[in-house]
């Protein structure tokens, strides 16, 4: 009898063992194609949802979006033609932006001496995510916003503050492709969210070696229109300023 045991009991095993293994492997994140060199996946959060854009630099271009007055993704995405546009960092309550922008490799805004906050910007189109004491301006910089927390650096996460909101947030792979996240309806954590971005695609997550948390909460908002495409997630807080998505042969307004 005991026999029987046994075998039943390594049968059972193998049988989970199968589901298990299966299980992983159907938990991999799933990338819908949009266009050249733009993937999009959206992962259920329960509540709510992450939506997730890769961008690949050889074929698409990152672009400040920086309206005369605080507008809505969708409006600055319609009026640049955007493909992708999502906040970006801070501002002041008149809508003046906080921290380093540039555009086009033109300061738009100086930097600020705030220890958490961190830069994304590219360098000879590849992108990097570093603390101010690491940043250095140089003429090949086209793009750069600041912001923070840093919630990846070299796939570790540091030490975040406590606090749940919608959140936007932008990243990087191991192949210096760009992920730019924003949630809907989900409130999350910063380091809630920087597990899901540095978690391994095969395992569900967003495999990013390097991110930085943009502003959250009533400014997290998107709008993505590219082909028969749409996705559109406001709020009600217009914005100083956008992260535009374009094709490489288009110019931002």
């Amino acid at each position: 009898m005991s026999k029987w045991f046994s075998l039943i009991g390594i049968v059972a095993i193998a049988i989970l063992g199968w589901f298990y293994s299966n299980a992983k492997a159907t938990s991999a994140t799933q990338w819908q194609n949009l266009s050249p060199g733009i993937d999009y996946a959206n992962l259920n959060l329960n509540p709510g949802t992450l939506h997730a854009f890769k961008i690949d630099l050889k074929k698409n271009r990152l672009a400040l979006i920086s309206p005369q007055e605080p507008q809505t993704a969708k409006d600055m995405a319609l009026s640049s033609q955007a493909l992708i546009v999502t906040n970006a960092g801070f501002f002041t309550p008149e809508g003046t932006p906080l921290g380093l922008r540039i555009n086009d490799g033109k300061v738009l805004s100086s930097s600020k001496p705030i220890s958490w906050w961190g830069i994304f910007y590219l360098e000879n189109n590849t992108p990097f995510i570093r603390s101010l004491n690491q940043f250095k301006l140089t003429e090949s910089i086209d793009f750069a916003v600041q912001a923070g927390p840093r919630l990846l650096i070299a796939r570790n996460i540091p030490h975040l503050k406590e606090g749940i909101d919608n959140r936007t947030a932008v990243g990087y792979n191991a192949e210096n492709k760009v992920i730019l996240v924003v949630t809907e309806n989900a409130q999350l954590t910063t380091a809630d969210l920087a597990a899901i971005l540095g978690k391994p695609e095969k395992h569900g997550g967003l495999g990013c070696l390097y991110a930085l948390n943009l502003d959250g909460g009533s400014s997290s908002q998107v709008y993505a229109q590219i082909g028969k495409f749409n996705l559109d997630v406001p709020n009600y807080r217009p914005v100083a300023d956008g992260v535009a998505i374009l094709p490489k042969y288009t110019h931002s307004s």
